[in-house]
């Protein structure tokens, strides 16, 4: 059976005057293992150190926004286990409102192991536990009680979810960062029903059907190639992001980039989960795409100098 959390049990809304994000998506317990490097097939090699903390991408994406200065609220799922509560504590230390969490008897709440290499290089394993089996019914529900300018979800989570979402036209922004990318072509159609998609250049390539671009060029030829009506914001990594608004691309025009500043990077695990977070919650206070976009890339870049995916209330000065 799956059921919303007790609302005396889950943290209210407290949002004042704050802008508001509802973000749609996973939540999982990380166990994080730090290595010298990313191990290759086969080979075993010793960790320097493990810790467990919140995480997955809605959770993370959710942290972020509030750290941001959103009032945010969290639709998704845990299963009844001491791990959920430990998975969505995080959340908890924000104030997110968590009135909307799904309680999941029959599914144990979201895993993930995060291994971290010396150079800040990641490898993720998720096990999705309690995500996938997010009622997309109970999802629909709670976007219609109460509307926003921002809705905010990602890809892990079942895509019925991700329907739901795309349907909840009360939103004025509704983002959507595909990741982890799908290969379902059930994904493709569903794009329609978002006004922001945030890939990066691995995901781009994928939605487009392409080689994974390596330069702006190639960047600009696969947004043209996704006839996406939308904006589009790719993140690229240390080179910070792209920006083609709606219609942008397949007209030859040029793409509003954005640099990082420099940073002493130690763990990119979470960087694009601050970068959509803090996205969410500009578009949310002014909505300006470009200063939003702006933002969130100097929030992501800080964020690679923390050993951690996920923020937590003393980081809030990054994503400000």
């Amino acid at each position: 059976m799956t059921e919303p959390a007790s609302p005396g049990d889950a943290a209210g809304p407290r949002g004042g005057d704050r802008p508001a994000v509802a973000v749609v998506g996973s939540v999982n317990l990380d166990t994080t293992v730090r290595v010298p490097h990313i191990p290759t097939a086969g080979e075993t090699i010793l960790a320097s150190d493990t810790a467990s903390s919140p995480g997955g991408k809605g959770a993370n994406q959710a942290a972020a926004a509030a750290a941001a200065g959103a009032a945010v609220r969290f639709i998704g799922a845990i299963g009844a286990d001491a791990v959920g509560e430990a998975a969505v504590a995080g959340l908890r230390a924000f104030d997110v409102d968590l009135s909307e969490l799904q309680t999941v008897a029959h599914a144990p709440s979201g895993a993930a192991t995060v291994v971290v290499a010396d150079d800040a290089e990641n490898l993720i394993i998720v096990t999705s536990g309690a995500n996938d089996h997010l009622d997309p019914d109970l999802v629909a529900a709670a976007l219609d009680r109460r509307a926003g300018p921002v809705l905010l979800t990602q890809l892990e989570t079942p895509l019925a979810v991700l329907a739901e979402c795309g349907r909840a036209r009360a939103f004025a922004w509704r983002i959507l960062n595909p990741a982890p990318i799908s290969a379902d072509p059930g994904l493709r159609p569903l794009l329609a029903g978002f006004t922001l998609l945030v890939p990066n250049r691995t995901e781009l390539a994928q939605l487009a059907g392409l080689p994974v671009p390596r330069t702006l060029a190639e960047v600009s030829a696969c947004v043209a190639a996704l006839g996406f009506d939308g904006d589009v914001v790719v993140t690229l990594g240390a080179d910070g992001a792209a920006l083609y608004p709606a219609g942008g691309g397949a007209d030859g025009e040029a793409p509003r980039t954005f640099a990082p500043p420099p940073v002493r990077a130690i763990d990119t695990t979470g960087a694009g989960d601050v970068f959509c977070g803090t996205l969410a919650s500009g578009l949310a206070a002014h909505g300006d795409l470009e200063r939003a976009v702006a933002d969130a890339v100097e929030a992501s870049a800080r964020s690679t100098e923390l050993p951690r995916a996920q923020l937590v209330p003393g980081d809030a000065a990054v994503a400000r």
